[in-house]
């Protein structure tokens, strides 16, 4: 995610991450839906839950590329959705960065208890966090709203999907690798790696998915949770109308400008349908700071955030 700062305003722009035009995106129809997401799944999420997760992502130290805690919390991750039924799939791959080739995982997950999913073929729906933390060598960075928080909502939607999982083929869970820079910000060849080699990869995929929704920064309930402006439109509508039902109007806020995150190349390189949900960083003094720690999320914020992702999901399927 990069944030660039003019001013002492946050200058919103959006970047071609792969050089392409941007085209518009695919209508929100056609993808074959498997089932179904009830609204009663909604009121099971659960923010302790998600909570612990990051948590135990957390107890692994900063999660930087190449790093033992990233290959740890990759194996927390497996280990605790092959619980709930989800397979999993390493998406190892070279990257080309400042400092030379970084080799780089992604983790796709998908319900599917009794047997090898098709990785051909794609679900209508992507859910996308990113798993890894900034590296600093002046500081220990652990990430816990960047990106533990978005990492820890996932893990308990898969849970919340395998409960009533009549629905839960409708989606594949992504944790990307490589979203934060090697150097300062994101530019067009530093960050971003995962979700670029992903959304690439979606070309070799006999059947595409519909809509990517892309979660960053969600765990602070004292700061907003911005609408990307570069959201689809019929996907902010369905956003505002989940954080009406829900109560969540005045925490849940459209934003004019757009901001370069892993939706970007999900946007423009697959041309997906995408939703981008957002804390506004820049109301987050610790964003990239030494103080981005447990204690600036809580369990409530976390849980919202994963009955608003459920009500737009159960929206999109009845």
């Amino acid at each position: 995610m990069i944030k660039t700062i003019f001013a002492g305003i946050l200058v919103l722009i959006l970047v071609i991450a792969c050089g392409e035009k941007e085209e518009e995106p695919k209508p929100i129809t056609g993808a074959a839906i498997a089932g179904t997401i009830s609204e009663e799944s909604v009121s099971e999420f659960s923010g302790k839950n998600a909570f612990a997760h990051v948590e135990a992502l957390t107890a692994f130290g900063p999660r930087p590329i190449g790093s033992e805690a990233y290959q740890k919390s990759l194996q927390y991750l497996e280990t605790e959705l092959a619980k709930l039924g989800w397979k999993t799939k390493r998406q190892n791959f070279t990257g080309i960065t400042p400092i030379g080739p970084q080799e780089f995982t992604n983790l796709l997950a998908r319900y599917s208890p009794d047997s090898d999913p098709d990785w051909n073929s794609s679900t209508p729906f992507l859910l996308c966090s990113h798993l890894d933390t900034k590296l600093f060598a002046e500081f220990e960075f652990l990430g816990v709203n960047d990106s533990g928080s978005s990492t820890g909502v996932l893990v308990e939607m898969a849970r919340v999907l395998s409960v009533k999982n009549e629905g839960a083929k409708n989606v594949e869970l992504v944790f990307f690798d490589g979203e934060e820079a090697i150097l300062k910000n994101i530019q067009s060849k530093d960050g971003l790696y995962g979700s670029r080699y992903y959304a690439a990869q979606l070309d070799k995929r006999l059947i595409k998915p519909q809509i990517g929704i892309v979660l960053d920064i969600v765990g602070d309930p004292k700061i907003p949770l911005l609408i990307g402006g570069d959201t689809h439109q019929k996907l902010e509508s369905h956003t505002r109308s989940a954080a009406s039902k829900l109560n969540l109007q005045n925490w849940v806020q459209p934003h004019a400008g757009t901001i370069l995150d892993d939706h970007v190349p999900l946007m423009n390189r697959a041309n997906l349908a995408v939703l981008h949900l957002i804390g506004n960083f820049s109301d987050a003094d610790y964003w990239h700071e030494k103080g981005d720690t447990l204690d600036k999320i809580t369990p409530g914020a976390l849980e919202n955030t994963g009955k608003l992702t459920l009500q737009i999901l159960h929206q999109l399927t009845k």
